[in-house]
């Protein structure tokens, strides 16, 4: 649990312009989980973790949810590795699910078809 808040120092315009990203990502991630090119668990979550930098509240109930403490442990323990290797990972899940939303798209569209 957090003793100390980082949201009680920020200025209104950087909440609202985080909000804004907030709201995409949302709306990436939500698309995501329609259309199986776009990792949408990937954008829900960063917007999940951006809103968590704003609101307290929000930022509180993520912290008593058993799934974002499992999440939490594992990015703490890649922090471990450099920054290149950091980068190289993410490269390599990204490229991952994109390659896994192409082939569920392809695998639908041969259904629909045959």
């Amino acid at each position: 649990m957090r003793t100390e808040m980082e949201t009680d120092g920020l200025p209104v315009v950087i909440k609202a312009v985080a909000l804004v990203v907030v709201a995409i990502f949302a709306i990436i991630g939500v698309i995501g989980l329609v259309l199986p090119i776009i990792p949408g668990i990937i954008f829900l979550g960063l917007a999940a973790f951006l809103l968590a930098k704003v609101s307290s509240r929000f930022a509180f109930y993520l912290d008593n949810q058993p799934l974002w403490q499992k999440l939490r442990r594992r990015w703490h323990s890649v922090r471990i590795l450099s920054i290149t290797q950091q980068v190289k990972l993410v490269a390599l899940y990204t490229v991952r699910s994109v390659v896994e939303g192409i082939e569920n798209l392809s695998q639908s569209i041969r259904k629909r078809f045959n």
